[in-house]
């Protein structure tokens, strides 16, 4: 808009000065016109002064009306008493009375060439106020005015011309080519700016490149300590437990326990190498992921602390549910962090529960996790997916923000609310197909 406004009072500005210039090259040429007009009338009005000089009584009025047809009448003798020198008759004639005699003259008849090629919106010749020959209304609204009294002794008539600007003579090309040119311009200037911005900020981007690298992997280092944790503590528990149990000669229900723990440590694995192959890349591998399978593989991993907690899972995720596509690990990592805060905060509930429901819309899938717990206070609502926040003391705070960091690189979103039972509520929706992030 900003260059719009721009682009029109720069054309403005100059369109009005072309606009100037060529009004007063028309009142230039009209002046001129009238000037060459108030010569010629001058010369015509002279001529009937030597004309009535001239004649005399005797002259034949056939041979006088012949040669000039706009003299209607004469008298060579003085009037008495004398007349004025100008005497207007009956319309567009008059009298003009000197000690020589006196001559009607037909004033249209006497300029009738010059009246019929003048130019000018109005034309008029008056004598003393009383209009003698007049072509045109006289418009109040005329722009341009030229009045001038004839230099004839005998006939000192007013002539006055009045007219306006011929607007459709105006350089409408010129006009529309000072547009274009301020068009261009502009355009070319803000390519200048846009241009010079984007080797700005290329250069910030390559400047700050190699802090922001460190910058992630910091963040990185910091989600390997929280997403490691976990099965590291599950490790160590099932690997315990397995020692007492062999050691109390029970080896046969040992051997669930310890391969728990091999899957855990299968997943830590898979956790390195995909730290590992984010600080080479953001890409993400993406493939068809069946919900149901990856929520029920979560909750085997965490069932040491569901059976610990008495925990009851109700899982209503349909079978019918389509596969998602996204990153089969990102899935799991986003289930994981959600069953296990649920964990955590349900452990002085008498009756603790989670509920995981998936349903299908046209072009997306969207889960609900909710949990019987005692929900989120207002200040949790608002910073549970800022790094550092936590509730809980032993908590790094980084769960809720590495889980919306994995959400949103499924190009899905994530919101918390507090159900009307009063534990958390966690709302996922994800695309059902989408390209590779």
């Amino acid at each position: 808009m900003l260059k719009v406004l721009i682009w029109l009072i720069l054309t403005a500005l100059s369109g009005s000065g072309v606009v100037v210039y060529a009004l007063h090259q028309q009142y230039e040429e009209q002046s001129a016109e009238f000037r060459i007009l108030y010569r010629d009338i001058t010369v015509k009005l002279s001529q009937n002064d030597v004309i009535l000089a001239l004649l005399s009584n005797s002259s034949d009025p056939a041979v006088v009306q012949q040669k000039f047809p706009y003299i209607l009448r004469w008298q060579t003798k003085p009037h008495k008493p004398p007349r004025p020198d100008i005497n207007p008759a009956r319309a567009g004639t008059y009298w003009i009375n000197s000690p020589q005699g006196s001559l009607l003259i037909d004033l249209p008849k006497l300029l009738a060439d010059f009246v019929h090629s003048q130019k000018f919106h109005h034309f008029s010749l008056s004598w003393q106020g009383t209009p003698l020959l007049s072509q045109g209304a006289e418009g109040k609204k005329d722009r341009w005015r030229w009045e001038k009294q004839i230099a004839s002794p005998s006939q000192p008539l007013n002539l006055l011309v009045t007219n306006n600007p011929d607007w459709r003579a105006l350089p409408w090309f010129v006009l529309l080519l000072i547009g274009i040119f301020w068009a261009a311009v502009i355009y070319f200037y803000n390519q200048y700016q846009v241009t010079k911005r984007q080797r700005y900020i290329a250069d910030l981007r390559a400047h700050y490149s190699e802090l922001a690298r460190l910058n992630a992997m910091g963040e990185i280092a910091a989600g390997m300590v929280h997403e490691l944790n976990q099965p590291l503590t599950a490790i160590l528990s099932y690997s315990q437990t397995a020692q007492r149990l062999i050691k109390n000669q029970q080896a046969e229900k040992a051997q669930p326990l310890l391969d728990a723990a091999v899957m855990q440590t299968k997943r830590i694995s898979a956790l390195l190498l995909a730290f590992r192959e984010k600080l080479h890349s953001d890409e993400q591998v993406l493939q068809p992921v069946n919900l149901r399978q990856v929520w029920e593989r979560v909750v085997m991993l965490l069932g040491n602390e569901i059976e610990r907690g008495k925990l009851s899972i109700i899982n209503q995720i349909p079978d019918s549910l389509p596969p998602l596509t996204a990153s089969p690990l990102g899935i799991e990592q986003i289930f994981h962090n959600l069953l296990n805060n649920a964990i955590q905060a349900q452990q002085q509930t008498d009756k603790p529960w989670v509920a995981i429901n998936a349903t299908q819309t046209s072009d997306s899938i969207m889960l609900t996790v909710t949990d019987g717990g005692p929900g989120l206070s207002e200040v949790a609502l608002q910073q549970v997916f800022m790094p550092f926040f936590t509730t809980r003391k032993e908590g790094l705070g980084l769960g809720m923000a590495l889980t919306e960091t994995l959400v949103q690189r499924l190009n899905g979103r994530i919101q918390v609310e507090n159900s009307a039972t009063g534990g958390a509520c966690f709302t996922l929706v994800f695309p059902l197909t989408q390209q590779e992030a």
